[in-house]
């Protein structure tokens, strides 16, 4: 069974986010789960839980292109805030672009090989969940 115990997803498309958590459901995988619109909503929230030393989520599905704050800029800021003492969470962009510069992006984050072109299909995520 997966080792993930709390999931965020941060997408500002709520039929992206309701095919995650079905998808989630049919495979019988129940984390806890953090649902975010845009990347500073998801990076406030952390913050509060690193202050009052919650558990964090270990894995998170971000959106690249997002209004307020898109999964470029989240990856960024979460690596300033992250707490050094805790494993970085394991952490999948997510796009419906086909560019090229999102894929080079990825690269400078080491995210290339986490890298999910939308609709994500179940058992692309059963691979990354179980």
């Amino acid at each position: 069974m997966s080792s993930f115990k709390k999931v965020c997803i941060v997408d500002d498309d709520a039929i992206v986010v309701f095919g995650l958590k079905r998808a989630m459901q049919t495979m019988e995988f129940t984390p806890e789960l953090l649902i975010y619109e845009n990347g500073l909503d998801a990076i406030e929230s952390f913050q509060e839980m690193i202050s009052e030393n919650t558990e964090l989520p270990s894995l998170i599905l971000i959106d690249i292109n997002m209004p307020v704050m898109g999964g470029w800029d989240f990856i960024s800021e979460l690596r300033e805030i992250w707490p050094k003492e805790k494993e970085e969470p394991t952490t999948y962009m997510m796009t419906s672009s086909i560019s090229p510069k999102d894929t080079e992006i990825a690269k400078s984050f080491n995210l290339e090989n986490n890298y999910l072109t939308k609709p994500i299909y179940a058992e692309k995520l059963r691979s990354i969940l179980l």
